[in-house]
């Protein structure tokens, strides 16, 4: 009995000295944690960068934060009494910001802009501020992947757009894809051009290029390298008729992002913008010319798809950018893109066929493609052919194939300028 007693003393000796022990190290613990400074986790997020694109009736900032974020945008008139100026402001939550643009406002100063500042608004909100020159007209809206937020200041007002000739009135863009249309003449045949107060600027953008390849063929060509070789074919067979200014939104194997490219059209003050793609279908059977303008929507799955992979977006992220085509796409520029539309698809399938007989159109088409959101002037996208086929894919390493192509734009472009719907929309 005696050792027993004296077994339950040294087990009840040895609790308490083992809970004294673990009480010593969490109290430990607790002091360090409570002299340690507090560290808190930066925001995933960040403003990276802000772009400017700008002349003094157009701006287009670029907000790069890579990551989706939170946002809202606002404005505020001028206040004389204080010296500040009209201003736009997008607040950015749960995001970061890079030291260096805190520190180095962009400067522009030419009558529409004076400058884009960024500060820490809060803990959680990063503020960036635009400064007006004066009031003017704004739209701001997302593009993902990466993410970044983009504001179109409108200084000016929508260009309008002169009602169209009889001869263009007679392309009806209400007809189904692949419907018949008027024929533009050749352009050996093109009637005289009228007087233009201005050269017709022309843009022609060459999509993909340097890190982004496009869609790749069966063997290997890519698209990116085909639509830069039909681009520099347009321009040179343009540029040898002297009311045609033309211009590329790249010229070599660099990367651009699709906002930059509109930009590039608006800053120049473009009169027409024409998208250069190839085509690509999981069907390797898919063959034919199409093309497109701008649309909240398209007629079908295949053409989503198409705009999705352009955009370099999963399919659900299309409808990010629903909202604001409706608001910024007005009827008159819109009518006057498909007119260019239909113009364009048939006078590249025609001269297409001449050296393939038998070449399909599928006809003027919409889709929600961010390289025409945003567009101020008439805007059209083309997909010459499919490049997922492998027999189209051959024919696009023919030279004569890219100069039927080439021409055929030519061709559209001619006509279009010819037919007087340029002659009076002096900027």
């Amino acid at each position: 009995m005696e050792g027993e007693a004296r077994e339950r003393d040294d087990v009840t000796h040895l609790r308490r000295q083992l809970g004294a022990s673990i009480l010593a190290l969490l109290l430990c613990a607790v002091c360090s944690l409570l002299a340690a400074p507090m560290v808190f986790a930066a925001p995933a997020a960040r403003v990276s960068d802000i772009r400017a694109w700008t002349n003094e009736i157009y701006t287009r900032v670029a907000i790069d934060t890579r990551d989706e974020v939170s946002w809202q945008a606002n404005s505020v008139r001028a206040d004389p009494a204080r010296g500040l100026p009209p201003r736009i402001f997008i607040d950015i939550r749960g995001a970061g910001i890079r030291d260096d643009i805190l520190r180095k406002p962009v400067e522009v100063r030419n009558g529409l802009l004076r400058q884009v500042r960024a500060g820490r608004f809060d803990h959680d909100t990063v503020r960036v501020v635009i400064d007006l020159e004066r009031e003017s007209d704004y739209h701001v809206f997302a593009m993902p992947n990466p993410f970044r937020i983009i504001v179109d200041i409108d200084g000016e007002g929508e260009i309008p757009v002169p009602p169209p000739p009889p001869a263009v009135a007679a392309l009806d863009p209400a007809g189904p894809p692949g419907s018949a249309s008027v024929d533009p003449p050749g352009a050996e045949a093109s009637i005289p051009s009228p007087t233009r107060k201005h050269r017709v600027r022309v843009m022609i953008d060459p999509g993909h290029g340097g890190k982004d390849p496009g869609a790749t063929g069966p063997t290997g060509l890519k698209e990116k390298d085909v639509v830069l070789e039909i681009g520099r074919l347009v321009r040179e067979k343009l540029s040898r008729f002297g009311e045609y200014d033309v211009r590329m939104t790249r010229d070599e194997d660099v990367f651009i992002p699709l906002e930059e490219r509109t930009a590039m059209a608006n800053g120049a003050r473009a009169d027409l913008f024409v998208s250069l793609h190839i085509n690509a279908s999981r069907d390797r059977r898919a063959e034919g010319y199409s093309t497109y303008v701008l649309s909240r929507g398209a007629s079908n799955r295949e053409d989503l798809e198409l705009a999705a992979r352009e955009n370099g977006v999963p399919l659900h992220k299309l409808q990010g950018v629903k909202f604001i085509i409706d608001d910024m796409f007005t009827g008159a520029r819109k009518n006057e893109s498909l007119r260019l539309a239909k113009t364009v698809n048939s006078a590249v399938v025609r001269r297409v066929s001449a050296r393939y007989p038998g070449t399909q159109s599928l006809g003027l088409k919409q889709a929600p493609f961010y390289v025409l959101v945003g567009a101020r002037m008439t805007a059209v996208l083309v997909e010459a052919s499919f490049i997922s086929n492998a027999r189209e894919e051959s024919r696009l390493r023919d030279p004569a194939l890219l100069e039927g192509i080439a021409d055929g734009v030519v061709e559209a472009v001619r006509y279009y300028g010819q037919n007087g719907i340029l002659a009076d929309s002096g900027h």
